[in-house]
């Protein structure tokens, strides 16, 4: 009874715009991805600027629903040799 069991394709990758999930405004999440759209944020900048708990959680439900976000290394903006991650969200035109 073992016979080939592979798992299907499902397709894989990101949505596209046009398939992305609506979010509804004044969540969470259409705040973090206002901001996002300013400019590159940390967790601990959106949670600063945003009246949310856990940014990390928000963005990973975005990513969920199929918006590009991107983790990038900057500067950090005190620390001489430190580094920190930024959120970036990637818009398809």
């Amino acid at each position: 009874m073992n016979a080939n069991m592979e798992k299907p394709d499902l397709g894989g990758g990101r949505a596209n715009s046009e398939l992305l999930c609506k979010v509804k405004p004044n969540t969470q999440q259409e705040m973090v991805l206002q901001q996002l759209r300013q400019h590159p944020m940390s967790a601990a900048e959106l949670q600063w600027s945003l009246p949310i708990a856990d940014a990390r959680a928000v963005v990973r439900d975005l990513r969920n629903k199929g918006y590009a976000i991107q983790t990038v290394i900057f500067p950090h903006p005190s620390e001489p040799k430190g580094r920190i991650k930024r959120y970036c969200l990637v818009e398809s035109k």
